[in-house]
């Protein structure tokens, strides 16, 4: 039996005894393991990542993923995913998500959670999705004998703990968690950032970028154009005067960073197109979007100075904090049709816990990994990554905590209660925000319900 050819001639050079075995297709290490029939904790696989110093590789067993704040803590600097690209180019002998644990054959600096009990016997995949090869414990600390140690950076996978031995909840769990995740995984280089974002990303690195050079980009798109004109004469900015232009808009009430991000959230998420209705159609996202970016830049304003986030990365961040169901509705169809009747099935349940019931990731972490390979602002990423992490207290807190807060007030509006009925003290503390200042400026934007409908649906539609 073939196995990768790097692999093999790695293990025969260190004289290591090991066996091939040839198992039912899967799709990822946790189905290897379940189809074989041997215990996820003894199947070890790779998740290969990005640092500032190049590619590294952290191994864990099946029965576990990747607590990826936790590493970036323990390693002090940012992690992510690999490029697809660049796992084609170094892993070139081995099928896509099909990598072998074994770092140092293929040149990568590799990492190993030291606080997890390695079994008698590891297996772990051969380079394709069709063969796995058994060695000892003995043999598989050596060829790691060269990786770092670190403790606590893989976390266990909890539905597994749940499920037990039972071998039938095991195979449902490898449908609609670990292998979804992976799925993700490998396309975590999606479409290049759309035409129009690009220019003004463009302008945005210009230091000398003026709002005639704004303006020109907005009137390529006629529909954007209008909504920038309809917002800056909204009841929000209690702007009296005539605003007959988008000059007149940028000039006088929005302000150049906030109009660019404004335009650059709308054409990042226009390109994809997921099902009109449902609990997270696109009807619901451009709702909670253009609600939710208003709410940001309102209260945002009332926090002390030192700790007020940029208003316009807060209204970008408003628009994209649930980027996530766009690229699982669309590139993720069935599955993205599944949660949605998931939603409406159990409707007390929070929408986070279910997504990681389903999908084993949730629409955050999704989000985040598109955001960061187009490389935006790492605020904006942080905000769509964390926006649900109720205990979050890394680098750039206070989006997160602003967002925690918008969304508490845009669930209490939708469900008809007081636009701030029971806002949690420790976000407003967190914010410096005073509760009747956020109540009067929750009221000032509510005062244009009419006029953010209209704009939902028009980017909607």
């Amino acid at each position: 039996m073939s196995i990768a050819r790097t692999v093999k001639q790695y293990l025969d050079d260190k004289h290591v005894i090991y066996s091939v075995q040839q198992v039912q297709h899967f799709d990822s290490p946790l189905q290897a393991a379940v189809t074989a029939g041997i215990a996820p904790r003894s199947l070890y696989y790779p998740v290969v990542l990005r640092d500032p110093f190049g590619l590294m590789m952290a191994v864990l067993p099946a029965s576990h993923e990747l607590d990826y704040t936790r590493l970036a803590a323990l390693l002090n600097r940012k992690v992510d995913l690999a490029f697809h690209t660049q796992l084609s180019s170094v892993f070139s002998d081995c099928q896509s998500g099909m990598i072998p644990p074994l770092g140092e054959p293929y040149g990568i600096r590799t990492l190993i959670d030291a606080s997890l009990e390695t079994p008698e016997e590891v297996y772990m995949v051969a380079g394709d999705n069709s063969r796995i090869i058994k060695l000892s414990r003995k043999d598989f600390l050596m060829m790691q004998a060269n990786a770092w140690l670190a403790s606590d950076f893989a976390a266990p996978i909890e539905q597994l703990e749940e499920a037990g031995e039972d071998a039938e909840v095991m195979d449902a769990l490898v449908e609609k968690n670990h292998y979804i995740r992976q799925r993700i995984e490998q396309i975590v280089e999606l479409p290049p950032l759309p035409e129009m974002a690009t220019k003004i990303v463009e302008l945005q690195a210009e230091p000398m970028a003026e709002i005639t050079d704004l303006v020109k980009i907005l009137e390529f798109d006629p529909g954007l154009a209008a909504q920038v004109l309809r917002y800056a004469r909204s009841p929000f900015f209690g702007y009296s005067g005539r605003i007959d232009s988008l000059y007149d808009a940028v000039t006088r009430v929005l302000g150049f960073d906030a109009t660019m991000n404004m335009a650059l959230g709308v054409a990042m998420a226009r390109p994809f197109r997921i099902s009109l209705h449902g609990p997270i159609g696109l009807e619901t996202f451009w709702r909670d979007a253009v609600y939710s970016a208003s709410f940001y830049q309102a209260i945002a304003k009332l926090m002390p100075r030192e700790q007020r986030p940029r208003l316009g990365l807060c209204y970008l961040g408003g628009l994209l904090h649930n980027f996530g169901y766009l690229i699982l509705g669309h590139y993720f169809r069935e599955e993205f049709i599944g949660l949605s009747d998931a939603m409406l099935g159990q409707p007390d349940v929070p929408m986070d816990e279910l997504e990681r019931q389903y999908l084993g990731i949730d629409h955050g972490e999704i989000g985040a990994w598109l955001l960061d390979a187009w490389q935006l602002p790492e605020e904006i990423v942080t905000l769509v990554k964390e926006h649900h992490t109720s205990d979050y207290s890394g680098p750039h807190a206070s989006y997160v905590h602003l967002a925690q807060l918008v969304d508490k007030i845009l669930r209490n509006v939708e469900g008809g209660s007081a636009p701030t009925d029971g806002l949690p003290e420790s976000l407003l503390q967190s914010l410096g925000l005073d509760e009747v200042a956020v109540m009067r400026a929750v009221d000032v934007v509510l005062e244009d319900t009419s006029g953010l409908d209209d704009m939902a649906a028009r980017f909607a539609a």
